[in-house]
């Protein structure tokens, strides 16, 4: 009876290591595909359809930009610009992910001359 109890702590702590060693080679594997840290951005309680509501969402997915993609302001020039163009990268993804009217709109308003304007294609 002591051989198999023993046997058995073997084996689970057999299947405990073989799960961790899985769950740490999928989380490696996630960030090395990913490259970036991600937020996700809420957004079901706003009217997007809306001016004031694509502003709020926007400005929800220039902050949740800014917190995962480093210091914007950084007496580092080099630090700053790489920041800068995450920001500017992340935001116009998000903004083309979700793909609306009003918030393109809005985004094309605070793009400038900077910036990569959206386009959307038409609806028939």
């Amino acid at each position: 009876m002591k051989t198999i109890t023993r046997n058995s702590k073997n084996f689970l702590a057999a299947v405990a290591a073989v799960c961790l060693a899985s769950v740490a080679v999928v989380a490696h594997a996630d960030e090395a595909a990913n490259g970036v840290p991600a937020r996700t951005v809420h957004y079901s309680d706003l009217d997007i359809n809306t001016p004031a509501g694509a502003a709020v969402l926007y400005a929800r997915i220039r902050n949740a930009a800014q917190q995962v993609c480093g210091d914007v302001d950084s007496r580092q020039l080099a630090v700053a610009a790489a920041a800068k163009a995450c920001v500017n990268r992340a935001v116009y993804s998000s903004v083309r992910s979700v793909n609306s009217p009003k918030l393109t709109s809005v985004y094309n308003s605070h793009a400038g001359a900077t910036r990569q304007p959206i386009n959307l294609a038409a609806d028939r």
